[in-house]
């Protein structure tokens, strides 16, 4: 009963690890990436605060954008 005990407790943390979708700016400028995490999309993980700060506009003003002026925000910001 123990061992099965420990693996559902590893399954949920996995789970909860996968099933995490903000993460502060810091991990997302850290290596390795929070395991789950998408390094092409990493400002889909971040705070609307982070977001702003690292990128110097909102969501709706990013999202607004063409795709080609947000790859190359990315690659500046």
């Amino acid at each position: 009963d123990t061992e099965v005990s420990n693996q559902i407790t590893l399954v949920e943390d996995v789970l909860a690890k996968l099933g995490k979708t903000i993460y502060p700016l810091t991990d997302l400028l850290a290596r390795p990436l929070p395991e789950g995490v998408d390094p092409l999309k990493l400002e889909i993980y971040l705070t609307d605060e982070d977001f702003q700060f690292a990128l110097d506009m909102t969501r709706k003003e990013y999202n607004a954008l063409p795709a080609w002026k947000q790859v190359n925000l990315k690659k500046t910001g």
